[in-house]
């Protein structure tokens, strides 16, 4: 999985040790002379970690550090116990294990809390993992917002993914304020979830994975509260509804109606007009397109010609180049 201008996010806290410490051979460190109950400590951290059994020498190693905070080699094992959990945490992604990547990644966070490079990786990796799985699973999304917020608010203060050579601040964001919207969205939280989205689309408007799916996400939303809006009006007495001065509730109703459609007609031609620029599949722009006429149609019901959607089809597709 490889984002364009980012680093793969299953590797890309990786570069963000942030340390050129090369670990010493153990059979130089095990020479060294240090007290019995010390030396046993160590030993079976030098053990495990000689066996390549890393979940028992890592911890081996923080039973030494606990044990022994200024011993002859906490300064060694804490180096090392930094460089085994960014390794732990790679496996982790990488084998999709989502308890064992946060427990990780917190445990590098509580010694490094702006680590732009570790909050992306969780972040992104549990909406892809979580959030857009189908069916879609909850179970982090408390965590996947706060990761997501912590990365958001160190890159818009001007942190970079370390490592990364063409960081393109913009899409960045745009990824991160999609996880937010999406566990907004989940949450209930339909209008804030559609601001977040527009937002993450802002950042990222050429973008089809960002955007595409940002306006088809807002579209689904959309059509949620239009039909939510519809069921309530259509429930009062016809002759409310065709009245010529009908009562509070009806008019109170009937806005409510028209505003939602209003909402529904923006957002659907906003994917139809983005669908056609980016090529996007036929039948999906078909789809919305047959949603917004209908729609427009029965918010606009004189304009049979359909010239006013039509204006605001051009209006969300953009100017035209020269000599188009």
């Amino acid at each position: 999985m490889v984002l364009r201008k980012l680093l793969p996010p299953a590797i890309a806290f990786a570069v963000a040790a942030g340390s050129s410490y090369v670990l010493a051979p153990a059979s130089l460190v095990c020479a060294q002379e240090i007290g019995a109950d010390e030396a046993v400590a160590y030993s079976e951290w030098l053990a495990a970690n000689q066996a390549n059994d890393m979940p028992k020498a890592v911890a081996a190693a923080k039973a030494y550090l606990e044990k022994y905070p200024t011993g002859q080699y906490a300064d060694f094992l804490t180096k090392w116990l930094g460089q085994a959990r960014f390794s732990a945490l790679d496996a982790a992604i990488k084998a999709q294990r989502i308890e064992e990547m946060i427990n990780v990644g917190r445990e590098i966070l509580a010694t490094d809390p702006e680590n732009l490079n570790v909050l992306y990786a969780l972040a992104f990796n549990l909406r892809l993992r979580e959030l857009l799985a189908s069916p879609q699973k909850l179970d982090h999304a408390k965590d996947a917002k706060e990761f997501a917020q912590k990365a958001v608010s160190l890159v818009e203060s001007g942190k970079t993914l370390a490592g990364v050579q063409t960081f393109d601040k913009n899409a960045t964001l745009g990824w991160l304020y999609q996880v937010l919207a999406v566990v907004e969205a989940a949450g209930g939280g339909a209008d804030t979830a559609i601001g977040l989205y527009d937002k993450s689309s802002a950042f990222a408007p050429d973008d089809v994975a960002i955007t595409g799916r940002n306006l088809l996400s807002v579209l689904a939303l959309r059509q949620a509260a239009y039909s939510e809006a519809a069921k309530a009006y259509n429930a009062l007495p016809e002759a409310d509804r065709a009245a010529a001065d009908p009562p509070t509730d009806a008019k109170t109703k009937r806005d409510i109606l028209n505003a939602q459609a209003d909402g529904l007609i923006d957002a659907a031609a906003r994917f139809v007009a983005f669908g056609r620029a980016k090529s996007l599949p036929a039948a999906t722009v078909d789809r919305v397109n047959g949603v917004l006429e209908t729609v427009y149609k029965t918010r606009f019901p004189e304009d049979a010609t359909l010239d006013g959607l039509k204006k605001i089809l051009e209006e969300k597709a953009g100017p035209k180049a020269p000599g188009a």
